[in-house]
């Protein structure tokens, strides 16, 4: 090795001379100039002699061996009424999914190498299902990381041990497929893997998330066939595959076999292009045929019929041509030939849309000489036009759109990086439940079934080529020897899914840099497929311009902190994409003048742990300017993987787990829905933010309100508006509003038809609007809510007087001070002033102080984001660090006990509480924080006791029904809400902060026997009761080590930091200023009550 290095050195030296000898002589001997040339070109060829010694999967220049061509996803049939139905069951397929024999190496150079041999004996194996990720089997184990590389950078080298799957399946090949040509189809495999089949090698292939296809016609047999597949787990393809998520290993994706006649359709391209009025429309496609050597194609035709969703075929007649001119079709020497081989005009053909995905489907038929058909094949169709140059406004079908949109990672809990096809559609059916409209594939082409389901419920989608080389940055972009791999992996996305209606655009991957690798693949895309528009965040900046300021600069970074821009972007991307922006940096974009495209947050809103504050002034931003199209939200689904503890109880792990190295924890935990694709209290948020209808009070007294349909292309004839009104979370009327059949993008005055009401004392009274389906969906059932708002009525809220007269008794001593009655007593600690027991008829209600209350546990924002631990640290013991000033006791002339305790902290924060008891048990705590200027804001204002845990039934009027806080609560509802403690908590995968509910006037827990502690607010309080304290909570790195305390802790607050979540690892992830706590003096009160 070490000669080899040092030959190495000495023929590049020696290269160099030769070079500098050919510039230095060039005008005095051509003769020395020819040797040294010769020279030259023999050290050159020595080098690549020597490179192409690397190993197949450490040669970024072979990419594959003996693959056939991408093509877009289609099946074989034998009958036009199987490919009209569309059943790929019923067509020329055979599945070899299941158990496969399967042997794991650690290492490469331990791996079997004779293992494909007919001969091997692999009775000793163990079976592996297939698919799956063979670390969910327990061979190796899963890595998570973003940015950092699984092994050290050194391009193209894996520099680390490469653990190899080695994979056999033994299948019948059914008796009628003897003389049809045979692809074994590989819908993923990660990251790089050989096939031998019989014994005899086919080929390889590289890249974890396209399909990879083989023709074995001629290494298959009649009877029984032994696939052989050998997977390597890392390639230098990964150095292009470098997302943030897990990093898994095998043949994670469907396998199959497909059987086609000798003549086949082997790809095709349909286009659909509207004109101007965006009604009518031609229909366009592109078909290639296969032909087999030695077969006569004379008089053979290929026709295209398309039907409706009723089987009806709308063309007059199938168009139809020549199968022998398109085989042998000529290409000029310039200019270009015309795409469409086959054309329709079609008069006003129902639009696809996500809001209404009208499909069609295509059928193409092979004829021979005599008419007999020899295949059919087909596709859904939708006719739609994108469009994105004209104004710098995203527009579908002439439309201006808003992209409400998620990142997708493959994920499921319990398979990995393998999904069935039950997870993928629960995702989309989730996604239209929630309002999300729109899907980047973040950050590699999903599996052909997810798109096929987003045409069908409609979803626009962003599709993602599998390019990533974060932990590099641009260096494989600006490479060379690293464009065919760059171009490889986008034409093949792009040849796969160029027939789904449903994709708007294509990504030329993700975080890479940018450079002529990136440029030429937009090149490419451009001219293949001009009706999408071409994304990618990373091509930023234009270094020709006079205002190009370089990335490692500081008038670089002032610059991109006003307004992320350097001026603009390159023109081979059609919108302006940007990472995380604040509310700030995207008005900024939307104001420079030279943003002339589209603007896009491709991610945003960093739905990391208790995150996704201030999510509605996002969208408040983005309805109001044109130009700003939306976004995708990071991300959809947090990718936790289900593990059981020692003890059974079950919880979700996250990147170091698995002892992998290296790791970046729970950074893989960021999604809108839970592991198990559970919806969260942010899944509600941003349902309500992205619903398509808003209310709009106008005359509440008289029951108007205005309606706006903020849907592109569809009226609500098919909804219905329901109404209740409720008097303190009692509903008291209701009604439903039919046939209120508004056009898209209109409004509309309507009056619900409320009663009057005679407002009662103490009362408060609300509207409740809602739009259901009228009917059953492809998502949801009849009845189904989709979108709904909530007004309080303009009534008065008298406060109910209360005349109390108290006798009670005060005892004091050094330890305490005693407040009683016949059926009470309240103890004050006299050392530090603070309530510090509760006892009713016998009963303990409080068992602890109730002291001041200034930290909440670290949200994933607050620790790794702002952090708070720096920033508010002063905060962290701040009330343990409180020292008592003065205590003094009064009984005031009505008998009630007045005490008033003085804490501080001196010269920084002063604390002051006054509590007020009368002989009805009840306790009016009033609480008043003064804060010097010069201390920095807290994250809390409150105060927080203990209660036992058998009142563990718990009701709320206030905000709910699911967790909210001061920055995320627009979707809840004041309602008044039971149910056991535990029900109102959400247990983040990280334990943290959770389960706050806002606007709360009232709490109260009880026990089986309906007696228990309430808590009254004097204003609307922000409450939360948890089986923990916060020092637990902050401890635990999983909910299972959770352990919940024989007491509830009852936390009452004035107000909360919201949670932010602009990102998660820099003061963005800190919330907006009007949800901050900057105030200085704070006053709020509260009166706990027994219940009897």
């Amino acid at each position: 090795m070490v000669f080899t290095f040092l030959f190495l050195g000495f023929i590049s030296l020696l290269a160099i001379f030769c070079a500098k000898g050919q510039h230095v002589l060039k005008f005095h001997n051509q003769n020395f100039i020819r040797v040294k040339n010769t020279m030259v070109f023999t050290c050159l060829i020595f080098m690549v002699s020597m490179n192409a010694q690397n190993n197949d999967w450490e040669n970024q220049e072979i990419i594959s061996v003996n693959k056939m061509d991408a093509s877009a996803t289609s099946y074989s049939y034998t009958t036009e009424s199987a490919a009209i139905n569309g059943d790929r069951t019923k067509s020329e397929v055979l599945s070899l999914e299941g158990a496969w024999k399967f042997s794991f190496a650690a290492d490469s150079k331990n791996r079997s190498l004779d293992f494909y041999k007919p001969d091997f004996d692999a009775s000793q194996w163990k079976d592996i299902e297939v698919p799956s990720c063979w670390e969910m089997k327990g061979y190796g184990i899963p890595i998570y990381t973003n940015v950092v590389y699984p092994f050290t950078p050194n391009p193209p080298f894996i520099d680390r041990e490469n653990p190899v799957g080695s994979y056999l399946k033994t299948f019948e090949l059914p008796e009628n497929w003897n003389e049809k040509q045979l692809v074994l189809h590989f819908a993923g495999v990660s990251s790089a893997f050989y096939l031998w089949v019989n014994g005899k090698k086919v080929g390889y292939s590289q890249g974890s998330r396209l399909p990879a296809e083989f023709d074995i016609t001629k290494f298959a047999t009649a009877g029984k066939n032994t696939i052989a597949v050998q997977v390597f787990r890392w390639s230098d393809g990964s150095y292009l595959e470098d997302q943030d998520h897990w990093r898994m290993s095998g043949i994670h994706r469907e396998v199959l076999l497909l059987a086609q006649p000798k003549v086949n359709i082997s790809d095709f391209f349909v286009r659909t292009r509207l004109d101007d009025t965006y009604e009518n429309a031609v229909l366009q496609i592109r078909p290639k045929v296969k032909v087999t050597a030695g077969i006569d194609i004379k008089n053979w035709t290929l026709e295209a019929k398309l039907f409706d969703s009723e089987s009806k075929n709308i063309l007059n007649r199938p168009l139809s041509i020549a199968v022998d001119k398109i085989v042998n079709e000529r290409f000029p020497p310039r200019d270009h030939v015309y795409f469409g081989m086959l054309q329709q005009e079609l008069l006003n053909p129902k639009k696809w849309s996500a809001e209404i995905p009208n499909l069609y489907t295509l059928v193409l038929n092979i004829l021979d000489a005599n008419g007999k058909l020899v295949e059919s094949r087909s596709t859904k169709v939708g006719f739609r036009e994108v469009e994105t140059v004209a104004d710098g406004i995203l527009k579908v079908n002439g439309k201006a759109v808003k992209l409400m949109g998620v990142n997708r990672h493959d994920h499921s809990d319990v398979g990995g990086k393998t999904m069935t096809r039950e997870e993928i559609r629960k995702d989309v059916e989730l996604m239209k439940q929630f309002n999300i409209n729109a899907v980047r594939t973040s950050h590699y082409p999903n599996d052909v079934y997810f798109y096929e389901l987003c045409d069908e419920y409609g979803i626009y989608v962003m599709d993602e080529a599998n390019i990533e080389s974060h932990g590099i940055g641009g260096q494989l972009a600006n490479d060379p020897t690293w464009n065919a791999s760059f171009m490889a992996r986008v034409i093949e996305m792009v040849e796969r899914d160029k027939n789904h209606p449903s994709i708007i655009s294509w990504s030329l991957g993700n975080e890479s840099g940018t450079g002529p690798n990136h440029a030429a693949a937009a090149a490419w895309v451009k001219d293949y497929d001009p009706t999408r528009f071409i994304h990618y965040e990373g091509s930023q900046g234009i270094p020709e311009s006079p205002l190009y300021n370089s990335f490692y600069t500081k008038a670089y970074q002032k610059r991109y902190n006003k307004d992320m821009s350097n001026p603009t972007d390159p023109a081979f991307v059609d919108v302006i994409s940007r990472m995380y922006p604040t509310l700030e940096q995207l008005e900024g974009l939307v104001n420079n003048p030279l943003i002339d495209r589209p603007i896009i947050a491709c991610e945003y809103a960093h739905a990391m742990g208790n995150s996704l504050g201030h999510f509605e002034e996002y969208w408040n931003l983005i309805r109001a300017n044109d130009k700003l199209a939306g976004g995708y939200i990071w991300d959809w689904i947090d990718q936790g993987i289900k593990q059981t503890d020692e003890n059974g109880v079950d919880y979700f792990a996250y990147g170091g787990d698995f002892g992998d190295e290296p790791n970046l924890k729970n950074f893989c935990i960021n999604g809108v829905v839970a592991s198990d694709r559970t919806p969260k209290p942010q899944t509600h948020e941003l349902k309500y933010v992205f619903q398509p209808i808003e209310f709009t009070a106008v005359d509440l007294a008289k029951g108007l309100v205005t309606i706006k349909n903020r849907f592109n292309f569809e009226d609500t004839k098919e909804y219905h508006f329901v109404w209740t009104v409720s008097e303190d979370g009692k509903e008291i009327q209701n009604g439903v509003v039919k046939d209120l059949g508004m056009e898209a993008g209109t409004s509309t005055d309507v009056r619900f038809p409320i009663k009057a009401i005679k407002p009662k004392a103490g009362k408060e009274y609300w509207l409740r609007v809602s739009m259901i389906n009228n009917k059953e969906t492809l998502y949801s059932n009849a009845g189904f809510e989709v979108a709904k708002e909530q007004f309080k009525l303009p009534y008065e809220k008298r406060v109910v007087a209360k005349n109390v007269s108290s006798k009670l008794t005060v005892v004091e001593n050094e330890q305490e001070i005693i407040v009683g009655a016949k059926n009470f007593k309240v103890t004050f600690n006299a050392a530090s002033g603070v309530l510090n027991g509760f006892n009713y008829k016998g009963a303990v209600l409080i068992n602890s102080e109730i002291k001041a209350n200034f930290w909440r546990p670290q949200t994933d924002n607050d620790q790794r984001g702002w952090k708070s631990h720096n920033l508010a640290k002063f905060w962290r013991n701040a009330a343990d660090n409180l020292a008592m000033v003065s205590l003094h006791t009064e009984i005031l002339q009505n008998g009630e006990v007045q005490i008033t305790v003085e804490q501080a902290i001196k010269d920084k924060i002063q604390f002051k509480q006054v509590y007020t008891i009368n002989d009805l048990g009840e306790i009016h705590v009033a609480n008043n924080l003064s804060i010097e200027k010069s201390i920095e804001m807290p994250v809390r204002i409150g105060t927080t006791f203990n209660t036992p845990n058998s009142y563990n039934t718990m009701s709320f009027y206030g905000n709910g029904p699911w967790e909210n806080y001061s920055d995320r609560s627009a979707a809840a509802e004041v309602d008044v809400f039971t149910g056991k403690v535990e029900s109102f908590l959400h247990n983040y995968v990280k334990p943290q902060e959770n389960g706050n509910r806002t606007e709360v006037r009232w709490l109260s827990l009880k026990n089986n026997k309906n007696s228990g502690i309430k808590i009254i607010g004097d204003k609307p309080l922000s409450i939360s009761v948890w089986p923990w304290e916060t020092k637990q909570i902050e401890k635990a790195l999983h909910t299972n080590e959770l352990k919940p305390n024989s007491y509830y802790t009852v936390n009452v607050d004035m107000l909360q930091l919201g949670v932010g979540g602009a990102d998660t690892w820099s003061m963005k992830s800190l919330t907006i200023e009007k949800y901050r706590l900057n105030d200085k003096t704070y006053n709020y009160g509260y009166t706990i009550t027994p219940i009897k």
